[in-house]
């Protein structure tokens, strides 16, 4: 994981024509510039360089724009056929029931990172 900061507040930006940019886990933060100025801004932590998390989202409307986004942050953890595997197993063994727990936890955060995200005032 990569954190960086920025001296603007950023929320998301489109990447591509499949992937957008999710700019998470933002922290206020200072830094001081090369003139020895303190310059005020924030900081966000993710898997590219700039602090930002590279997610695979296609066809982002208003509408749904934070199911596509928390789908998509799920899939930087776990492939479409993962997930499928954990919701068909279900809590048919203790394994599987831990499995389907800590999958649960990362969906939890990943709405709570997305819903922060979005209510951010830009």
């Amino acid at each position: 994981m990569n954190t960086a900061f920025n001296p603007q507040r950023q929320n998301y930006a489109k990447y591509d024509d499949k992937h957008f940019l999710l700019f998470l886990n933002e922290q206020e933060a200072e830094q001081t510039n090369e003139n020895g100025d303190t310059v005020k801004g924030y900081t966000y932590t993710g898997n590219r360089p700039d602090g930002s998390t590279l997610i695979e989202a296609t066809d982002v409307t208003e509408e749904n724009k934070r199911s596509k986004f928390i789908a998509g942050l799920i899939g930087t953890e776990y492939t479409t056929d993962d997930q499928i595997a954990l919701l068909a197993n279900g809590e048919d063994s203790n394994e599987h029931a831990e499995e389907l727990a800590i999958f649960h936890e990362n969906r939890r955060m990943a709405k709570k990172a997305v819903d922060e995200l979005l209510a951010r005032n830009i």
